[in-house]
Order: C-alpha cells, then structure tokens, then sequence
C-alpha cells in the first residue's frame, strides 16, 4: 500500500478588515532579498479612516508602539507567527493583553500594512499573507467555517474561542 507524503498547509487566518477583497490591496507582497534589502513585507490595503481592524488570530499582543512616527501591533500566536498592523490610528488592546480572532483590535489610518512573519529553524521569515488568508482564491477550495460568535463555547477548546484558529 503506498501512501502520499504529508505536507503542512498553513494555517487558514481571518481576514483583518470587514468585506475584505483583493479590490483593497494597493501594494502586494515582494519577498526582499536580505533582510535589509528592499521589498513589501506585507500587503497594503486602501481603507476609510477609521475602519475597524480584527485579530487575524488567537495570540498575545507581543507590541503596541511608533516606529518612526507610524502606529504597530504585534500579534504572537502559538505556533510562533507575529501578525503585524500597522498604519493604525487607534489600539483597542495593549502589549500583553490576550485577543481572540475576530475581535476589534484597533482602527485603521487610511491605509492598513498586513504582515505576517515566522520562524523557521531558527530564522524569522516574512510570509505573503495572502497565503494564509481564508478569502484567498487557493484556499477557497476547501469549505471553512469561521464563527463570527466570540461568545460561543468551543467544547474541547479550552482558552480558544475558534478552533480554526488554535493552530496558527
């Protein structure tokens, strides 16, 4: 009997703005070529001063600051992936706190940078997000589930309020 190797697929994340589409991405991922080198580490999506921005996933605000004048958050997940915002103009959360996808975290400038970055034996590696992204077209041939209830009680879950999620 012969089996087929098992490959890892990435973790399905939500979506940080409401009615997302590609239709808001003005500048798409560019993988740099060193770490200092020039490129887009994340997308960039044309937004409405003010819109709500969402966890993408469960995790731990690891940071909430400027840098050089422009509004960050961080978000550690368990497996060790750092979601980044930035562009916001205002935190609902604060470096430390717990968040759950879904919830608000912040609101947008007019413009919102989307980057997720991961480790990978031991060396961080920026990720296009458009991989991990449910509403993206690859993605969108398996069926998925999101709750957009926080309140509801995950079974067997315990901390997690949406299992999908548990694994990023």
């Amino acid at each position: 009997m012969f089996s087929s190797p098992t490959i890892a697929a990435p973790c399905l994340i939500r979506s940080p703005v409401a009615n997302f589409s590609t239709d808001l991405i003005v500048d798409y991922f560019r993988a740099p070529k060193c770490e200092q080198c020039s490129g887009n580490r994340g997308i960039e999506l044309q937004l409405q001063r003010g819109q709500a921005i969402f966890a993408a996933a469960d995790g731990v605000v690891s940071f909430r600051g400027e840098v050089n004048r422009t509004k960050y958050l961080v978000i550690l997940t368990a497996n060790n992936r750092r979601i980044t915002y930035g562009k916001i103009s205002v935190s609902n959360v604060r470096a430390g706190d717990r968040v759950f996808a879904g919830q608000k975290i912040a609101e947008s400038g007019e413009s919102l940078y989307f980057g997720i970055r991961e480790v990978v034996d031991g060396v961080a590696q920026y990720r296009d997000p458009m991989v991990y992204l449910a509403t993206n077209s690859k993605s969108a041939k398996r069926a998925v589930l999101i709750s957009d209830d926080l309140t509801s009680d995950w079974s067997g879950f315990v901390g997690i309020k949406n299992p999908l999620n548990s694994q990023c």
